[in-house]
C-alpha cells in the first residue's frame, strides 16, 4: 500500500513523518539478538591498576551490551589481568569473573569479542597484576 500525496502532506502537517516499510528498515539495523547494530566505545580506555576499578556501568532504564573488550599490555614483561561482570550492588568474585588471573604477554593486545548483556546498574570492573595494562570496553545498549 502506498501513501497518496494528500496523506503525506497531512502527516507532515501533524508532525508525523511517513516512512514506507519502517519495520523492514528497523529490522535491517537490528542484529539477530534484537540489539541495535553498531559498536561504540562505552568508556575511555582505562589504565590498569593493581586494585579493582569500574570501567562501565549499564545506565538506568536500559540493557547494556558488551561486544568487545581490548586488553593491552604496554610493558615488556608478561602480566595477568582480571575482568568481572558484576550485578548491581555486587562485588568482584570468582563467580562473576569473565577473566580471572589471565596471562597476557608483554607488548601484546588481546581482544575478547562476544555478546553479553548487562542489566541496569550492572557493571564491569577490571584490575591487573601491574600498572601499564589498558582496558577498553565497547558495545551499545538494547
Amino acid at each position: 500500500m502506498t501513501a497518496s500525496l494528500s496523506d503525506i502532506l497531512t502527516t507532515q502537517k501533524n508532525g508525523v513523518v511517513a516512512i514506507n516499510n519502517l519495520a523492514t528498515y528497523c529490522s535491517s539495523i537490528a542484529d539477530s539478538t534484537g540489539v541495535l547494530s553498531g559498536v561504540d566505545q562505552l568508556s575511555p580506555p582505562t589504565g590498569g591498576t593493581t586494585g579493582y576499578v569500574t570501567i562501565y556501568t549499564a545506565p538506568t532504564g536500559v540493557i547494556g551490551r558488551i561486544a568487545e573488550i581490548d586488553i593491552c599490555n604496554g610493558n615488556a614483561a608478561a602480566a595477568s589481568f582480571y575482568i568481572h561482570l558484576i550485578p548491581s550492588g555486587g562485588t568482584a568474585s570468582t563467580s562473576n569473573a569473565l577473566f580471572y588471573n589471565a596471562p597476557i604477554n608483554g607488548n601484546t593486545t588481546v581482544q575478547w569479542t562476544g555478546g553479553l548483556a548487562l542489566r541496569p546498574g550492572d557493571f564491569v570492573q577490571v584490575k591487573a597484576s601491574v600498572t601499564g595494562i589498558t582496558f577498553n570496553v565497547s558495545g551499545g545498549i538494547v
